[in-house]
């Protein structure tokens, strides 16, 4: 919103009966709004001004203080809004405009939106970069570092391309894109978690309860980091295809990052889907090998050291 304040003269005719215009001279303004200095206007300008600038004080008293927009002094629709001083023409103008801590309250619900869609994590172990594996960093050195990496650089909205991490299972990676996930969430990045299996369940469960799986979808297709495990494991079929496809090419054709982990590499996913369903697989292959950054983990089976052998 934009305010010309030197087109409120009429308005200042109808208040100078009621405003002391000797206190406050464009000295007594320049004292109380040091921004004034910047715009190098003219005292006359000032002068014009001197309802809107009233008003700015006021509301700059407000905001100095505030600390959550929960907690905003304001009313109405000014709640969460801010004034700034500019120039424009020789006259002063206020710019008003939603300020930091209602942006961090939005962020903050697109969040707790976002985080509805999250799947469950695998418990026990906390899953982060300092627990991940030293043999592991240092055998995929590459991988590792572009991971943490993206993980703490990585700013919501940027054009991006994500991670593919592929490999046998029980070689950490999962723990890998937990630990992004974790690392991202710590930097307040909306980041949506889920294994394939259970974004296609809930699909499902929406359908077979007569719901709308729209917002799901959509979410998926939004988020700004969204981490997909155990991809392309499932049974491929028209219906599943469909959905991962339209996620997919969504994010690919907005260049949001997504994180994959799959026992397949990029080619060889679905590569045992019907041949009627290869209009799909081709193009959806084609997405990820060129939104992706690809990197392979291999080894020893992590599960298998603990486990407790009841004969030997």
């Amino acid at each position: 919103m934009l305010q010309h304040i030197g087109s409120t003269l009429h308005l200042l005719g109808r208040l100078s009966d009621s405003i002391d215009l000797e206190r406050y001279s464009p000295d007594y303004f320049r004292s109380q709004i040091p921004e004034l200095g910047q715009l190098n206007v003219e005292d006359e300008a000032i002068g014009r001004s001197a309802i809107p600038l009233i008003d700015y004080i006021a509301q700059k008293g407000i905001c100095t203080p505030c600390q959550s927009y929960a907690k905003c002094g304001k009313t109405g629709d000014a709640r969460g809004m801010m004034d700034h001083l500019d120039r424009h023409d020789g006259e002063v103008i206020v710019r008003t405009c939603a300020c930091d801590r209602y942006l961090e309250w939005q962020a903050n619900k697109r969040i707790e939106r976002w985080s509805e869609y999250s799947g469950a994590r695998p418990s026990g172990e906390i899953y982060s970069f300092e627990t991940f594996p030293v043999e592991q960093q240092r055998r995929f050195p590459g991988l590792y570092q572009t991971a943490v990496q993206f993980a703490n650089h990585y700013t919501a909205g940027e054009a991006a391309k994500g991670i593919y991490i592929f490999g046998p299972p029980g070689v950490g990676k999962t723990h890998l894109m937990l630990s992004i996930v974790r690392r991202l969430e710590e930097r307040r990045v909306p980041t949506i978690f889920v294994r394939t299996e259970v974004l296609f369940d809930k699909l499902r469960g929406l359908i077979g309860a007569g719901r709308d799986i729209e917002p799901v979808i959509s979410a998926y297709c939004q988020v700004p980091v969204l981490a997909i495990d155990e991809f392309a494991q499932e049974r491929a079929s028209e219906f599943t295809l469909e959905k991962i496809f339209r996620i997919v090419s969504a994010r690919f054709s907005a260049q949001l990052p997504t994180l994959f982990t799959s026992n397949y590499e990029p080619p060889a996913i679905y590569e045992r889907a019907s041949g009627d369903l290869s209009q799909l697989v081709d193009p959806l292959r084609s997405r990820i090998l060129s939104m992706s950054r690809h990197g392979r983990l291999d080894g020893e089976d992590a599960r298998l050291r603990n486990l407790e052998l009841l004969d030997t």
